[in-house]
This record gives C-alpha cells, structure tokens and sequence, in this order.
C-alpha cells in the first residue's frame, strides 16, 4: 500500500469522530513544510477548527524514536515543542501538535529581534541548564570532524566546483583542527544542532515553539549559540 494511503488509514484511527468514511464534515490533509532528510509533514485540519502536525517517517529510512524522547527531554526542561499525541514506529507515524506557520526568519526585523532573541536565549539556556551526561549521543571528534568535512566536499568542491591545492589543503585541516579542540574543551550541554530562525517559531504565549530538534546530541555550549546568531 503507498504511504500515503497508510497515511490517511492511520488517520482515520486516530479521529474517528470525523472520519472521512462516514457522512458530514472529515477532517484534511496538506503538506505542511519541506525536510532535508526522509521526514515529511502535513498539517491536518479537522472540522472543529483545530489543526495537528502529522510526521511520515518512513522505518527503513528514518526512526522516529529520537524525535520522541527529545520532546520529553526538552518539554521537561521548559521548552515549548510539539507535544506527541499518538505515535507508530512501525509504520513511522506521529501526531503532533502544531507550532503554527510564522517562523523567525519571517518574523525578524529591527522591532521584532530584541523580543524574539531574548525568547530564545532564555528557552536556550533553560535546554541547557537541563543537560546531563549519558542521555543524548556525544557530539565526539569523530562527528565534529566529519561535519567539518561537508564544507570542502559540497560546498568548495560540489556547489563551487573548486579543486584546493595542497597549501589550501593545509591551512583548511590546520583550521579544523583549531576548531575541533576549542569545542571539544568546552562545558558539554544538550545541543539541539539546528537552533536557528528557520527551526524557531513565533508563538502567541510560552515563545519559541522548538522544532527539527531530533538530532540532538551532549556536546559544545556555544554550538546552538552561534548557530541562533550567525546561520
């Protein structure tokens, strides 16, 4: 069966008070935003006016599993994230609530930044101050460095198309390697590894609302930091 009709059936369980087989108003589907990996989202809306986020994961591809046990790491510590109402790991199917439309990028200007930065640093810090050893993956060297790689490979060799010589070659790796031992001197804390205007959303109480945060790792304190400020 295609996803989408396993979709849609899973759908149907989860509000049978609307369901679409039966006479009178059913709730709907749209897309709801673009993911870099696997990961798809809708939005359904459903007759009472209320809205929810639906995540289709496919199993071979992608594990829902992390994005469920950092919700409950960060709503713990404070942070407004989508809550889980129902969720299928087989199939890669959760229900979520939903976050609304308006993100940072959108709703930053010279009026808005002072409020809605200070919104995020204080979820930030409050992620943060909830961070303990042994429960999130290390952000380790290995990591670090293979993230480091991704700037020569795509972006100088793939997207510019740009082959370095070995002097580049030198500084580049003497440079990463600067890089590798100052994070990996810092205080460790839960890194959320995408904290940035894009992952932020503007909500009317309790801002930011938090998403795409399910690659989350225990790694360098200033890493969200600078990703808010300088992505």
């Amino acid at each position: 069966m295609p996803r989408t009709a396993l979709l849609r059936d899973w759908l149907e369980r989860q509000f049978p008070q609307f369901s679409q087989r039966q006479a009178g108003p059913a709730w709907s589907i749209a897309p709801a935003s673009a993911d870099a990996s696997f990961r798809r989202y809708f939005r359904v809306s459903l007759p009472d006016g209320e809205t929810r986020i639906v995540m289709d994961a496919p199993p071979e591809l992608e594990d829902c599993r992390p994005f469920v046990k950092v919700a409950r790491l960060f709503r713990e510590a404070g942070a407004h994230v989508p809550e889980v109402f129902a969720e299928d790991h087989a199939q890669g199917f959760l229900l979520l609530s939903d976050l609304g439309t308006t993100t940072y990028l959108q709703a930053l200007d010279a009026q808005t930044a002072p409020r809605l930065y200070g919104d995020a640093n204080a979820a930030l810090v409050a992620i943060q101050r909830a961070s303990r050893a042994g429960v999130l993956p290390d952000y380790d060297e290995a990591l670090l460095a293979r993230e480091l790689s991704l700037f020569p490979d795509w972006y100088v060799a793939r997207h510019l198309g740009v082959t370095l010589d070995a002097r580049q070659q030198k500084t580049l790796q003497d440079v990463f390697a600067r890089i590798l031992a100052n994070n990996l001197k810092q205080p460790r804390v839960f890194v959320h590894r995408d904290y940035h205007s894009r992952n932020l959303m503007v909500i009317a109480d309790a801002n930011p609302g938090v998403i795409d945060f399910q690659d989350a790792v225990y790694g360098p304190i200033t890493y969200d930091l600078v990703s808010l400020y300088r992505d």
